[in-house]
Parts: C-alpha cells; structure tokens; sequence
C-alpha cells in the first residue's frame, strides 16, 4: 500500500510543483535511499528485477529511494527534475506470476534513466508496458503481484496513469492529485489505450450505451476496498488549499485517520500506516517530499526511515550530497532508525510528543534555509545544510533512543512484532 500526491505552482506557497509519497511495504524490508550517477550501457541492456530490457546507452543520474532488494525504486527523482511515484492497484485483469516481466519499481527507474521531461517518461513506461507486461514480484518475504499506478511530473506538468494489464489511462494534473492503491481516473482522461473502452465494452465491464469511466471499467471490486484506498486518497485531498507548503505536505505522510492514535490500532486507512495484524499487514518504511524547481537545484526531502510520524525530512540535493549506490552493509541510517521505530511505537503517545517537539522548529529551520540558499545558487551552502540536517537529525535520534523503554501497547500486538523480529533480516 502507498499514498502519492502532486501540487501545482499554482497552489503551492513556493510556486513549484510539490510531489508527496509515503512507500508502504512488508515491515522488515529496509528502504534505501541512493543516489546513481549517470553511466553508461554499451550494449544498450538492462538487467531489471526478473528479465533484461532494452535500454538507453546513457543515462541520468538519480536518487531513488529502493528496497534493499530491488533493481527498481518505488520513488524518485532524475537529474533533470523527473519525478516519480508508484503505486499498487488491483484490477480485473489477471496477471500470470511468473516474473517474465517488469515491475512498477523498474519501469519508474527506468523511465527516470532515461528521461529528460514527465511527458517523455510517461509514455516510456507506457512503451515498457505494452512490450514487456508487467510480472514483477513486488514483494519482500511475501509473494506480491499487482498493477501499478504512477504520478510522474517535472518542473513543468504532471500527469496521473493508471493501468490494467496492457490496458491505461492518463490524466493530467489541473492543480492538486493523489492516488492510493484503486484506479480513480474517469472519464476525463487526456489519453487512453486505443482499445481500452472497446475491450472493456466486449466484457461487459461497461454498458454499451455508458459514458466510459477507466477506474468502473478496468477496477477489481475487493482489493481496494480493504486497501481502504478512497478513504487515503480522500485524506490527501482534502488538504488541498491555496499556499500549500512543505510543511504541508509533511502533516499530509504523517497524518493518521483517527484522533488519539496508536500504532496497534493501525488501519489501511492511515496514510501514514502502521503494521497491526493480518487486516493491516504494511507500514510507511520510507517518505519523500521533492520540491521541483525550474532551472534550479531540486529538494528531496527524505525520512529514510518507517514511520513518517516518528522521523524527521531531511534535504539532500544533486551535486552536493554523500549518497552512494552501495549495498545495505555501507548504509545504516535506515536500521538506526528502525531501532528507534521498533521502540517507539510500545510507547506511541509519548515518543511521539517527545519526537515532535524535537523536529518541529528544526524541520522549519531548514524549510526557511532551503529557498534561501537555493536562490543564492551556492551549491556550498547547500551542502552544509545537508550535512547540518543529518547531523542534527543523529543527534536527535540519540536523544530520542534515551527515552526509557515502556510497553504500553497490546500483548497480541507485542507477540506480532516478536515474530517479524524474529524474521528480520539485514541483508
């Protein structure tokens, strides 16, 4: 399960696009944030998550944020500001589940590799698409097939698209979008699949005299009821408003559906979603808020960690960050955290008083130093802000980890996280 949201320049308070994602997937996969400079492919292949691929023979740096294990990235951005996040969704075409094909992780990398602008990375997955299908297990300890969905947008326009099978529909973005895990594109589409609305019609998905709707058509009717998906998207969207900050897109990854909040009594209705049981399986492992500038340096800001509610966004940049593509071995930010996360949530209310407290002047902080240095163009000034940002945020995680250890979650809640611990592996 995942939540993705877009804000335009025409409602954003920093006049650029603002994209949002929180990845939610098995608890005990670590997320990893790297960053690939451009390389180059003489053969023009590319070995994916299952199955080789054709490929550019250069492509552009990136920052990904990845499962320890994939090929592919459940977000992202490219050095020339494409910016890209998928999504699950379940729809009434069957998938074979053999890994013959690509997952929505590799098509999202592999667009950004090799794509200088939204529209051209938008019809590069629909190409990978229609050649090669999408089969890619997508899960972790967990076997995990699905349809994907994607926001991808640049500093310029953004678009929704939404597929089923070889089947899709785009939309393109006015002002504020989110999708979460079910088709949602109507009948106001900006393109679609030359034979989509006849093949719906033919298996009587649609009447034959009805005004074609992609999401009626094409949707599964279980699956996105139990992923709660309309109830996330909703939650987003409803934050949509004039003067749509950072901050805002923050309070939107960590905001929960009920009032008082727990991890144990966590639901699929949570956009920032907590592990609680066999009716809520997955948890945010990883968040990313991208302010997308034209002509200017890019802001990725990343919790690289579970739990947006319980972390802190820092900024990195292109050109000026420490990131590496190394392997989970070299790159321990994400279990550092994690062994914060796996305390704080027996001891919710308090940890997160204590961990809120702490973030939210320094989080503005940074926010207010960001667009400063960003104008000043000193890719120098940035760095040091990148660096101070992780440095702070070390700091504060040290002090969080000293809070005395209470248990004051469920014992069948306790039980369940003993045995993902008990499963947990790091490489």
């Amino acid at each position: 399960m995942c939540d993705t949201f877009i804000c335009s320049p025409e409602l954003s308070a920093t006049k650029n696009w603002i994209f949002g994602k929180n990845s939610d997937r098995e608890p005990n996969e670590i997320q990893i944030l790297r960053q690939y400079p451009s390389y180059e492919i003489p053969t023009k292949k590319q070995q994916c998550s299952y199955i080789e691929v054709e490929h550019v023979e250069k492509t552009f740096a990136t920052i990904l944020s990845q499962p320890f294990q994939m090929w592919g990235a459940e977000m992202g951005i490219n050095e020339k500001g494409v910016t890209i996040g998928n999504e699950a969704v379940f729809t009434k075409i069957k998938l074979a589940k053999n890994n013959q094909g690509l997952s929505g992780m590799d098509m999202l990398r592999l667009a950004l590799e090799s794509c200088a602008t939204a529209k051209d990375a938008l019809y590069k997955i629909i190409k990978l698409n229609d050649q090669y299908g999408q089969d890619g297990d997508g899960g972790y300890q967990s076997q995990f097939f699905y349809h994907n969905s994607f926001i991808i947008a640049d500093a310029k326009e953004a678009y929704v698209l939404e597929t089923a099978g070889v089947f899709w529909a785009v939309e393109k973005v006015k002002d504020f979008r989110a999708i979460s895990n079910g088709l949602s594109i109507g009948s106001d589409f900006f393109d679609i699949h030359p034979e989509a609305i006849d093949y719906a019609k033919k298996k009587r998905w649609i009447k034959e005299n009805e005004t074609f709707h992609f999401a009626k058509a094409f949707s599964s009717f279980w699956m996105p009821k139990l992923a709660n998906c309309e109830q996330r998207k909703g939650c987003a969207t409803a934050q949509k408003k004039k003067d749509f900050s950072i901050s805002d897109a923050f309070e939107i990854l960590r905001s929960h559906s009920t009032q008082n909040f727990t991890p144990d009594q966590g639901k699929t209705s949570d956009i920032c979603m907590h592990a609680s049981g066999v009716f809520c399986p997955s948890q945010t492992t990883s968040s990313m808020v991208v302010e997308i500038r034209n002509h200017l340096n890019s802001t990725i800001w990343t919790t690289e960690s579970s739990a947006a509610c319980l972390s802190i966004f820092v900024p990195y940049y292109f050109g000026v960050t420490t990131l590496t593509n190394t392997s989970f071995e070299t790159n321990q930010h994400w279990m550092r955290w994690e062994k914060w996360h796996r305390k704080a949530i027996h001891n919710y209310q308090n940890a997160q008083r204590e961990i809120s407290s702490a973030r939210k002047n320094t989080e503005a902080n940074w926010i207010k130093k960001d667009a400063a240095f960003i104008l000043k163009n000193d890719m120098q000034l940035l760095k040091n802000l990148n660096e101070e940002a992780l440095k702070t945020s070390d700091a504060i995680l040290e002090k969080m980890m000293q809070i005395p250890e209470q248990k004051h979650s469920s014992w069948l809640y306790r039980m369940m996280w003993q045995r993902k611990q008990s499963k947990f592996k790091t490489i």
